[in-house]
């Protein structure tokens, strides 16, 4: 059966996440503790001590998610010998999919993880910039019009058939949240994150993150990766390089993500914590598929042991 590993993205943090995997798993706790070396920052103590509001700044978010996934991963392969035949995440698990692929070395990804962060949150200062809001049952091309009357709002993702994120201004988000709810029976969710990620806000962020980027920092995967941005598949070092800056502004292409990988035969996915959505959302545009949610090492055990 071919199978899928798929990493989430930022608005998937909470405290605590991946404690229980830290105390049992010695292939978990030593890349936690590298990880940590290599930002110089205690990332087990960020993880799971940190509150709510500390793990929502993005400058935050992003090591720590990054690095639970990471080291979750690294335990399953070490238990359990396991190896994906496609890896993917949803916009920050695009680093770590590429890092479990051997496109990055980890030490380097979670440097440039954290840097991210950083960019992100200089940019955008505080949430009051901006919002992310899900909007659930309607069409794409609805809210996508809609959109497109702001020049500070735009779609960030393509969750779903029916289930699409904006992003952008309060005011100019509120506005066109406004609009769709005049012609349709939406429903709408604001999500917890610390920044309007993947709107035209994130413009200058986007410009500082190439620059960093100047380096040579990518190798050629040797799992096949599909890209949040395009929802293709890549095995070339060149790809990153440029969609890893792009989706900074880019929406992430989920429903692109999920159709590749069914269209392949992937018929199993691997959701790797901080484990939440991302499996409702794999259901909703591969019907019929099995989702395995690692949310301990219970649920691991039983599964692979």
């Amino acid at each position: 059966m071919k199978t899928a590993f798929v990493f989430p993205g930022q608005g998937s943090q909470e405290p605590g996440m991946g404690k229980q995997f830290y105390r049992q798993w010695e292939a978990t706790e030593a890349c936690l503790k590298r990880l940590s070396e290599a930002v110089e920052i205690d990332l087990a103590a960020l993880c799971f001590e940190g509150d709510a509001e500390r793990l929502q700044s993005t400058e935050n978010t992003q090591p720590a998610v990054f690095s639970v996934g990471l080291s979750v991963y690294e335990g399953l392969q070490r238990r359990f010998d396991l190896d994906p035949d496609y890896v993917t995440g949803h916009s920050l698990g695009h680093f770590t999919a590429l890092t479990s692929a051997d496109g990055l070395p980890p030490e380097k990804a979670v440097q440039l993880v954290r840097r991210r962060g950083e960019i992100m949150a200089d940019v955008t200062g505080t949430a009051d910039t901006g919002k992310m809001v899900a909007v659930l049952l309607v069409d794409p091309a609805d809210v996508v019009a809609a959109c497109e009357e702001f020049e500070d709002v735009g779609v960030a993702g393509f969750n779903g058939p029916r289930q699409m994120v904006i992003s952008g201004g309060k005011e100019s988000v509120d506005r066109v949240q406004a609009r769709i709810e005049n012609s349709n029976r939406a429903r709408f969710v604001e999500l917890a994150v610390g920044a309007p990620f993947h709107s035209p806000l994130m413009l200058d962020a986007k410009d500082a993150f190439r620059e960093y980027l100047e380096e040579d920092y990518f190798d050629d995967p040797s799992i096949p990766v599909v890209s949040d941005v395009s929802g293709d598949l890549y095995t070339d070092a060149i790809v990153p390089e440029s969609e890893l800056v792009e989706q900074i502004t880019a929406p992430v292409n989920w429903v692109g993500v999920v159709e590749t990988l069914r269209d392949v035969g992937v018929e199993r996915y691997i959701e790797l914590p901080p484990t939440g959505e991302i499996g409702e959302m794999i259901h909703r545009i591969h019907s019929g598929a099995e989702v395995i949610s690692i949310d301990s090492p219970k649920v691991a055990a039983e599964e692979f042991g």
